[in-house]
């Protein structure tokens, strides 16, 4: 298939640095194998360092579009790709986490995609209860402080996407790296949940927040994370089936229900945990947006819904 890009902007952040600077962590983006090499970096903020962003031809072309979240600091970029023999479209959205700096590690290789139609505000009340968008540059430090929490979670989520998607994947033995669910994907779950464990308590004691730009901006954060989180969890309920192939099942169904799959089982419970913090960090919101409390708890039942059915998929 003979595709070409029509349109590819960089992502455009300016930026100066020294010649003994040390490397950069790089995010690397995957573009349609017919795009181009690009390099951009995001500036430094606040204590956060910068980082690298790469664009890499080694993606494969998706009709539709897809959207990269990138913390906050980071600029929107959007790239266009043509197949002009199918007449069809590939759109890549780069979009900005909301909040104005916050300092989340990245991973080398720190890939992962969203459909951007996964979640979000969807009936004619939804829109009228939610804010479509924050103001990053005015917030202040208490709301910054909740938003980042809400960050980290987020780039958490999207970050094990791609690992997520290994899951009952066949490789050829010795030409690649082992892949275990059991440490390749139940730890960084529960990474997720004690994040918003411990970074509760910092939050719960800030006073409740006006109407206006701050409680806008973290309400449009909690947004993105259930976008972006429910896509994880859509990839997971897309593999749990794939687990039935595992060896360490056995084939008689009453000994499968005596003795369930313990990947099944590991990554069930970490979701468990998950839901625990995410119902409590909505709760905690509620607090601290009062006048944003219908948004927040239709946010909080939707990604509910999808954490149940995620759950439901690894116990049964």
């Amino acid at each position: 298939m003979k595709t070409t890009a029509a349109l590819l902007l960089g992502l455009a952040v300016a930026t100066r640095f020294c010649a003994a600077q040390l490397p950069l962590s790089t995010l690397i983006v995957p573009v349609p194998t017919q795009g181009s090499v690009f390099t951009s970096t995001v500036s430094a903020c606040e204590t956060v360092p910068a980082f690298a962003v790469v664009g890499v031809p080694n993606g494969t072309f998706f009709p539709g579009t897809t959207t990269i979240y990138l913390p906050p600091q980071a600029s929107a970029a959007t790239s266009t790709f043509i197949d002009s023999e199918n007449n069809l479209t590939e759109v890549v959205i780069v979009s900005p986490l909301p909040g104005s700096c916050a300092a989340i590690s990245l991973p080398d290789d720190a890939t992962a995609t969203v459909d951007p139609s996964a979640a979000g505000p969807s009936s004619s009340s939804s829109a009228g209860a939610c804010p479509l968008e924050g103001c990053s540059a005015a917030v202040d430090k208490s709301a910054q402080r909740v938003i980042s929490l809400i960050n980290e979670v987020a780039i958490a989520s999207q970050n094990l996407q791609a690992v997520a998607k290994q899951i009952g994947s066949k490789r050829d033995r010795g030409l690649e790296p082992r892949f275990d669910p059991l440490t390749d994907v139940v730890p960084p779950l529960k990474d997720i949940a004690a994040t918003l464990t411990f970074g509760l308590p910092t939050i719960k004691s800030l006073p409740a927040f006006p109407p206006g730009c701050d409680s806008d901006t973290i309400v449009v954060a909690l947004i993105d994370f259930v976008r972006i989180h429910q896509a994880l969890l859509n990839v997971l309920i897309g593999r749990a089936g794939l687990l039935s192939s595992s060896p360490i099942l056995v084939e008689d169904t009453d000994a499968v229900e005596k003795f369930p799959n313990p990947i099944g089982t590991a990554i069930a419970g970490a979701l468990r945990a998950i839901e625990t913090g995410v119902d409590a960090l909505a709760f905690s919101l509620i607090g601290l947006v009062p006048t944003r409390k219908p948004c927040l708890k239709q946010q909080q039942a939707s990604i509910d819904g999808t954490l149940k059915d995620a759950i439901d998929a690894y116990q049964s």
